[in-house]
């Protein structure tokens, strides 16, 4: 039998996803960042600060989401997409620590591949089939 979700509900869903993709619009907009300091080695002292605000907003948008996925979705679901976060936050904290050791244009070159890629696959095979099962959850 199909569940019937409430309009408030469905709207709160709505709105939860419009800003989860926000949340991934703001991510790649750093890593945007991280990639002009690669190719500008004028501005390479700045590339700390930029990925580790980058993970800050990284950590907010998965405390969010994890809060929205946890009110909807069976607990199995939600604790391995926790454990995807989870990987994800290990890699960027070995970034980080890789280049505070050494801030060298292959480090930051490196990272920025890296993360670029991590978080192409974050957005469109992770998150898109949690959205997606929140999605069957309101059609």
């Amino acid at each position: 039998m199909k569940r019937v979700v409430p309009a408030k509900i469905h709207r709160k869903i709505n709105i939860a996803i419009s800003h989860i993709h926000e949340d991934h619009d703001l991510l790649f907009t750093y890593i945007e960042k991280l990639r002009y300091i690669a190719l500008h080695p004028e501005s390479h002292l700045h590339v700390i600060n930029i990925l580790e605000r980058f993970i800050s907003q990284f950590l907010e948008h998965v405390i969010k989401e994890e809060q929205l996925l946890r009110q909807y979705l069976p607990v199995q679901i939600v604790d391995q997409h926790i454990e995807q976060h989870q990987s994800e936050l290990a890699l960027l904290d070995e970034n980080l620590a890789r280049l505070k050791k050494e801030l060298s244009l292959h480090n930051i070159q490196h990272v920025v591949t890296q993360l670029n890629r991590e978080f192409e696959k974050h957005t469109n095979q992770y998150d898109t089939a949690i959205l997606k099962k929140l999605q069957l959850l309101k059609d």
